[in-house]
């Protein structure tokens, strides 16, 4: 459930009953790190009916390497490359890797990224998802935004999420998403941590600014008897890479190994393989790192609940862990989305 989220959720509902409508646009979301945009998006995922959705995900770790995020987002529709022109299929296949590099054209490749995204839109529209753009590598951002200013006609809804407040150029729709109201701020610490004294929930909502993970990651860090507002909040609260940092020092040194894997490559079975190969008892050590509430298995790959996750692992790792996975098989690997 989503709390004091009804003007960004309608705000972007709007764009994606337009694209069904055949009127196609694009929109971002600007906010700091842990304010929901990535919870709005899956909601925004799952309003689409009939729509096909598409997603990707910058990753700081890719973000020099050309068209990791265009591979991600478009290998679940490349059976449709056949029905774009020569050109442009020529194109956006050397782009995915199914075709030798060339000097590529940057217009033809655009163009062939929007007819592929036409393609995919079929009668019931689509919607495209692109999560953390900051970390987007130049190549495959320079291609969905070409898309994102010719979408007109097209049954296409294309969502950004950014961290931070600058603008992304040629899309100029922008959707904030800041800290909760103060009522909806206090209902999400209740279902999450049950009923705090009043003086402590306020002094939590300032504090974070009312950015959700902040206070869900910080209220569960508290003491029953700072929560009761019995012993006083630690000064200063624990915040940033310093509270995923701890939760990771709490894996044992199996599961941090595999955490590590996991923030190296996301591909589950990339991180499944690497880690039969390089931790004893790998499947115990998966289990622990999943049930510690900092990842996921999400469809074929490992989701982090949050990139400052994925910071806080490659922070906590000592050099000798850090050395195999420059190694790890697979990991350099793109055959894989």
């Amino acid at each position: 459930m989503l709390y004091g989220r009804s003007a960004e959720i309608s705000a972007l509902h709007e764009v994606i009953a337009q694209a069904r409508r055949g009127c196609g646009g694009a929109v971002v979301l600007l906010g700091e790190a842990g304010a929901g945009k990535t919870a709005l998006l899956d909601a925004m995922a799952a309003r689409g009916e009939a729509m096909r959705v598409l997603r990707t995900s910058g990753v700081e770790s890719e973000s020099d390497l050309a068209f990791a995020a265009l591979h991600q987002l478009l290998w679940p529709v490349t059976g449709l490359l056949d029905a774009l022109p020569g050109p442009q299929r020529d194109a956006v296949r050397a782009a995915l890797g199914h075709a030798p590099a060339a000097a590529g054209d940057r217009f033809l490749l655009g163009a062939g990224v929007l007819s592929l995204l036409v393609e995919a839109a079929g009668p019931e529209g689509l919607i495209c998802v692109v999560d953390d753009f900051q970390w987007t590598d130049r190549a495959s951002a320079d291609a969905l935004l070409f898309a994102a200013r010719r979408l007109g006609a097209e049954r296409i809804a294309l969502l950004f999420a950014v961290r931070g407040d600058a603008p992304v150029e040629g899309v100029s729709a922008t959707v904030g998403v800041g800290g909760l109201p103060e009522d909806a701020a206090a209902a999400f610490l209740q279902s999450r941590h049950g009923l705090l004294a009043a003086p402590v929930r306020r002094e939590l909502i300032t504090l974070t600014g009312a950015n959700p993970l902040a206070l869900n990651e910080i209220a569960a860090l508290l003491t029953p008897a700072q929560l009761a507002g019995r012993e006083p909040l630690p000064d200063p609260l624990p915040g940033g890479a310093r509270l995923f940092g701890d939760r990771v020092a709490r894996l044992s040194s199996p599961a941090r190994l595999v955490a590590l894997l996991a923030a190296v490559d996301t591909d589950l079975e990339v991180v499944l393989h690497a880690a039969e190969r390089m931790v004893a008892g790998s499947g115990a050590a998966f289990a622990e790192l999943e049930g510690s509430g900092l990842a996921e298995v999400s469809g074929t790959r490992v989701r982090f609940r949050h990139p400052l996750m994925r910071s806080a692992i490659h922070e906590a790792a000592a050099p000798a862990e850090v050395t195999p996975c420059a190694r790890c098989p697979g990991g350099a690997d793109r055959g894989r989305p």
